[in-house]
């Protein structure tokens, strides 16, 4: 990809207005292709067969906070940490 680029938004919203931009985001993922645009930046994003799933959420007196992540990873040729398992020396025999 070369170039960092970076999209950030925040804005008060009503429930129903984030529900739709969350709604944006699920029919972004399962076709494959995400587009975040504010009028001065588009960026456009193609999530990968596997992807890595956050979720963290706290509350702590008066305010409630929910944090999804996704990430993946854009080469693909890249091996996902291939796993190898051997028995090892046996030194007693």
């Amino acid at each position: 990809m070369g170039k960092k680029r970076a999209f950030e938004h925040e804005s008060l919203q009503d429930r129903e207005s984030i529900v739709a931009y969350l709604e944006a985001v699920t029919e972004g993922l399962r076709r494959g292709k995400l587009t975040l645009s504010d009028g001065e930046l588009d960026l456009e994003l193609e999530p990968k067969a596997l992807l890595t799933l956050s979720v963290r959420a706290s509350q702590k007196r008066n305010r409630s906070r929910l944090d999804l992540r996704v990430s993946w990873r854009d080469d693909e040729d890249e091996p996902a940490g291939e796993l190898r398992i051997s028995p090892g020396d046996d030194a007693a025999s």
